[in-house]
């Protein structure tokens, strides 16, 4: 299951980075294109859905890495091993669960209710293309959490900083 989670963790990164690249592209065109008085209707919604790909695909590699939102001060006051320690890592487990899911499913309804309009300057493309990044991100990290939550609740799996949990 780890391998699997690394491999898709791996090839979200990858795209990750291919958005961002398409978000610079983009960027960089609209300055020069405007310094020669041309005008790129489409770079800006480009550019958004891009950046916004990159973001909740990002996302993904962040969690696989352990990565999630926690108060470290809790973590420094426990001893390494122990029942406090694996009843805090549940906890910081299923508050991640509980945030993914809500925005799994809100974007999932964002994106359905929106799938009907198009996008102003990118005519084949849809207002609910916006939505389905979150949804696609959320649902991947989701997915990634739990093939990797044994390990991380056992404390077998390393956290972002390399401290075991």
């Amino acid at each position: 299951m780890e391998r699997l989670a690394g491999w898709i963790a791996t090839t979200a990164m990858a795209l990750s980075a291919l958005c961002f690249g398409g978000f610079l592209l983009m960027v960089i065109a609209q300055v020069g294109y405007r310094y020669l008085g041309i005008s790129m209707v489409f770079s800006e919604d480009a550019a958004r859905l891009f950046n916004i790909y990159a973001l909740f695909l990002g996302l993904v590699m962040i969690v696989h890495a352990g990565g999630d939102v926690r108060i470290d001060l809790i973590d420094r006051y426990l001893a390494p091993e122990g029942a406090a320690r694996r009843g805090l890592a549940v906890f910081y487990a299923l508050v991640q669960v509980l945030l993914l899911a809500a925005i799994c499913y809100g974007s999932y309804e964002l994106m359905r209710s929106n799938w009907g309009w198009t996008l102003p300057a990118i005519s084949f493309l849809h207002q609910g293309h916006i939505y389905m990044a979150p949804f696609i991100g959320s649902a991947l990290s989701l997915l990634v959490l739990a093939l990797r939550l044994p390990a991380r609740l056992s404390g077998r799996a390393r956290s972002a900083e390399g401290d075991m949990r």
